[in-house]
């Protein structure tokens, strides 16, 4: 399977060099996240909330219209005959749009908490968790088997 992927183009580098960029994006995002939650209710920093409020959605975003748009098509290319890529690709576009819609939810949320709409603590810090942890277990995934292709061609 990992042959086609083993071409060393220039294509292959800047790919795995712009995910790990869009990866660690997120993994920051996500320690963000993770810092609101367990800071909740005591010692919350609103211009925290506002400023993750603010770029949960484009973060993340951005990380799928790179994959969708540029990496996997390039994969596909690389590979076509590969189904077991295909059927990974679909899991991951799936798993992008669950992603994207919780991310608006999210950020919704903590607009609402700061401006004193959303008084239940539990529920933002119940939210936040199952974000940030769907997202790191997604951003895992994507490590292992995305960057593992993309790293034989580097």
């Amino acid at each position: 399977m990992a042959e086609p992927f083993q071409n060393h183009s220039r294509e292959m580098i800047h790919l795995y060099e712009k995910l790990n960029l869009h990866l660690n994006a997120q993994t920051l995002l996500c320690n963000q996240l993770e810092t609101i939650a367990d800071e909740l209710p005591r010692r919350v920093d609103n211009q925290q909330c506002l400023l993750a409020a603010q770029k949960v959605y484009p973060v993340v975003m951005a990380a799928h219209s790179f994959e969708e748009n540029e990496l996997f098509p390039a994969l596909m290319k690389a590979d076509p005959s590969n189904a077991h890529l295909a059927t990974t690709i679909e899991r991951l576009h799936g798993e992008h749009w669950e992603d994207e819609s919780f991310a608006h939810e999210i950020s919704d949320t903590l607009k609402s908490f700061v401006a004193g709409r959303e008084k239940n603590i539990d529920k933002l810090s119940y939210m936040l968790r199952g974000f940030f942890e769907g997202l790191r277990r997604h951003i895992a995934f994507e490590k292992e088997m995305l960057s593992s292709l993309l790293g034989e061609a580097t």
